[in-house]
């Protein structure tokens, strides 16, 4: 099969991710109580939000193995630097949010840099965060499927840069839920 169809069978099976996304959100709805979702429409929508980006990213994992198989195939180099990229950005989008979230403020920097670091946060870091267990399981694929060593041991040093903040996540969620 040519690189052609195969792309286009990878963007049919994203496609067919974003559609599943809409289902289970559109069931979550139908299922909601309408008590519930006229009490707080805020928190529905938030929640939607996430339900829709878990079930894309769950799914998406078929043709991202798929996708994961070309890139090896046609460029390794463009696939580690990919992911190596969006590795790094986690650990960065971590250190943003909870540096806002300590209340410090943006005050001592130019508007413009602190509009780009709102948008940072907003467009890049939450996606990131709520997609780094997914991101961590394509780290993971990625790593069954390369052979070099050197490659590799850069794969392990970007799921350690996804588990360490996941951990620190946990350990707090878990400290935070004993009284």
């Amino acid at each position: 099969m040519s690189t052609a169809k195969r792309l286009a069978w990878i963007a049919a099976g994203y496609a067919l991710c974003v559609v599943a996304g809409f289902a289970a959100v559109a069931v979550n709805e139908l299922r909601m109580p309408a008590d519930v979702a006229q009490g707080s429409p805020g928190m529905v929508a938030f929640g939607d939000m996430v339900l829709f980006v878990f079930v894309v990213g769950f799914f998406g994992l078929a043709p991202t193995w798929f996708l994961l198989r070309l890139l090896i195939e046609k460029a390794p180099r463009v696939l580690l630097a990919i992911v190596l990229l969006v590795a790094a950005m986690g650990p960065a989008s971590w250190l943003a949010v909870t540096h806002m979230a300590d209340g410090s403020s943006l005050s001592n920097v130019p508007r413009a840099v602190e509009a780009l670091v709102v948008q940072f946060i907003v467009f890049v870091a939450f996606p990131r965060m709520v997609l780094g267990p997914v991101l961590l399981v394509i780290e993971a694929a990625t790593f069954l499927l390369v052979r070099g060593r050197v490659t590799r041991a850069l794969l392990v040093v970007a799921m350690l840069m996804d588990l360490v903040p996941l951990g620190i996540f946990a350990f707090h969620v878990l400290r935070a839920s004993r009284f």
